[in-house]
């Protein structure tokens, strides 16, 4: 725990001061020194966000020192989904400016806890026209600023406490950025090669198609339309690695990643989706509980209502100072109390009130909203993430399988000169459509699985299967 002179007025004079005045003095400034002490979260640093995240994506993150600018470097070679996710929790600008955000609320948590300083004044006066020469010393501490330290503590604790959740709720933002962006890489080259395949087979019949023309056995329209289709499938293919490198450049932004970080890799395959079931009652009150934004406005809430309890108490006595003073007079010795407060004459901290008060509402209002928004996201990601998990499932276990078998029947007419080898192409061709919409389902599965975690606030919790 760190501590600080946390001082509040207290004014004494001193002319000459006595050893017993000072020690007097001294007396009274010890029960304002004694409280003077910063709470240990005005100096943590990010330790709250770390144990915030902790809790709720099951990730131990310890983030550099505030000053610290070095970044973990960004391996060469096959880069794992966590990898990537743990990376960019600790190399993406973006979320090191909120990390440091918080420490800006931590340092308004220590100067509230924090007594003003001590006044030291000083004053001499010279006989002019006769008299005696006289000096005087006055040190002071403001004791209505005293007063106020544990409320102004309490509504900075809790601004603190509202930071660092919309931090971590931010941290956890990135996260689900960071994993789609993953699934974007691995998408878009599945993608790639399927396009490959397409490519290569176009150009395969239109070489035949070539061949057939030239021994008469075709139109030249079946040629033209047979070498269209190739020449459309080339296209599509620069279409498909230009994808692949838009989605390896959003990946490398939220890795923070700089012009010579280009050795990565990521691996090819998406994963199927797994045969994890939700309720939704049970995900809405998760959610509730853990979402930091949640707890944020609800905290934000508590913090404005707290500071109506802190302009109502002091909204008559703004100021105002108590101390003691000694001194020595040509006509003798004296000793005893100062004070002095303002008179709320003009301002009588109506307007102080008033705002405190609208505050209050505001974040009460904004936070009943975020609650109705909680309620509906949660219930449309969870509607999402089912339907791709269908869609998914019915493509890799009905569709995929029939149209192999329209593939390898058209195989077989073709071997035995039933069809023409453009009879096989078109199967081919649905089937890689298919495929390729089995890639969508998936990469819609585990995008939404993302962000129904981002609407319950932390990792899904396990259940049975559905």
């Amino acid at each position: 725990m760190m501590c600080k002179i946390l001082g509040t007025p207290v004014h004494f004079h001193a002319r000459n001061l006595s050893r017993s005045g000072l020690a007097w003095s001294l007396a009274l400034a010890v029960p304002f020194l004694a409280g003077a002490c910063a709470p240990a979260r005005a100096g943590q640093g990010s330790r709250g966000i770390e144990t915030l995240v902790a809790d709720r994506a099951g990730v131990r993150m310890q983030w550099p020192a505030r000053d610290s600018v070095l970044l973990p470097p960004i391996p060469a070679g096959a880069l794992a989904q966590d990898s990537a996710v743990r990376l960019a929790m600790l190399r993406n600008p973006a979320l090191r400016a909120s990390l440091a955000s918080a420490g800006i609320e931590a340092a308004e948590l220590w100067q509230a806890s924090t007594l003003p300083n001590p006044v030291l004044g000083a004053q001499y006066g010279s006989p002019s026209g006769g008299g005696t020469a006289f000096s005087s010393v006055s040190l002071g501490f403001s004791i209505v600023g005293a007063l106020q330290v544990p409320l102004r503590r309490r509504v900075a604790a809790a601004e603190l406490s509202s930071a660092e959740q919309r931090v971590a709720n931010a941290v956890l933002g990135l996260m689900d950025e960071a994993r789609r962006a993953y699934i974007g890489v691995q998408h878009a080259q599945q993608l790639l090669e399927l396009r490959q395949n397409m490519a290569t087979a176009t150009a395969a019949a239109a070489g035949t198609a070539a061949a057939l023309r030239t021994a008469g056995n075709i139109s030249a329209l079946q040629l033209a339309s047979e070498e269209a289709t190739a020449a459309q499938a080339a296209a599509d293919l620069a279409d498909a690695a230009r994808d692949v490198e838009v989605a390896r450049s959003a990946l490398s932004r939220l890795l923070g990643a700089g012009v010579a970080d280009t050795l990565w890799s990521v691996p090819l395959l998406l994963r199927d989706p797994d045969s994890t079931a939700w309720q939704v009652a049970a995900l809405d009150s998760l959610a509730l509980a853990r979402r930091l934004d949640v707890l944020a406005a609800r905290d934000a809430a508590r913090a404005a209502a707290t500071a109506v309890g802190l302009s109502g108490r002091f909204r008559l006595l703004a100021d105002g100072t108590i101390g003691i003073f000694a001194e020595r007079a040509p006509d003798g010795r004296f000793i005893g109390p100062t004070a002095s407060v303002p008179l709320p004459v003009f301002d009588q901290g109506d307007a102080a009130m008033a705002r405190a008060r609208s505050v209050l509402r505001e974040r009460v209002a904004r936070h009943d909203a975020l609650v109705g928004d909680v309620h509906a996201d949660v219930r449309a990601r969870l509607a999402q993430l089912r339907s791709a998990r269908d869609r998914a499932r019915q493509l890799r276990s009905v569709v995929l399988p029939l149209r192999r078998r329209v593939t390898e029947e058209a195989q077989r007419h073709v071997n035995v000169n039933d069809i023409s080898v453009f009879t096989l192409l078109q199967a081919k061709q649905a089937e890689f459509d298919t495929a390729r919409a089995y890639l969508d389902a998936l990469r819609d599965y585990w995008n939404g699985r993302s962000d129904l975690e981002r609407s319950i606030g932390g990792t899904l919790p396990d259940s049975g299967p559905p």
